[in-house]
């Protein structure tokens, strides 16, 4: 493995990490609809300063079939989103955290039906051992 992806990796694996413990201690704090609310109006923000960027760059909307798809991906991102701060609000965040961290692997399953990408063994291994701790973590 490269260094460059690694430390890439590991960044982001931090990130995330901080993420859901913020997310579960928000909801703990705030509970669920005030938390949607505030995470709401901070990812609004955001956007409209990501927005003002490309637009500044040139980047334009492509008006094309892969745009639907990216909405179609977007809203199951933001419903995925809000069913997660609910879990927070009824689960230990010890188990709604790593658990919900498996939806890489439906990405994956999906990038080799349609997308027609390969895996090697040792990765699909990695992958049915993440769904079986996924498993026993929920019980």
């Amino acid at each position: 493995m490269k260094p460059e992806i690694a430390i890439l990796g590991i960044v982001i694996i931090l990130l995330w990490g901080i993420w859901g413990f913020l997310y579960k201690y928000g909801v703990t704090r705030l509970g669920l609809l005030s938390t949607l609310l505030a995470t709401s109006i901070f990812y609004s923000v955001l956007n409209v300063l990501i927005i003002g960027y490309l637009y500044k760059r040139g980047v334009g909307l492509p008006l094309e079939g892969t745009t639907a798809i990216l909405l179609t991906g977007t809203a199951a991102g933001v419903t995925a989103s809000i069913l997660f701060l609910y879990a927070l609000t009824k689960y230990p965040g010890s188990v709604v955290i790593p658990l919900t961290a498996l939806y890489p692997a439906v990405s994956v399953v999906l990038a080799i039906l349609i997308l027609k990408e390969d895996i090697n063994r040792l990765n699909g291994i990695g992958i049915v051992l993440a769904v079986i701790a996924g498993y026993l973590l929920s019980r």
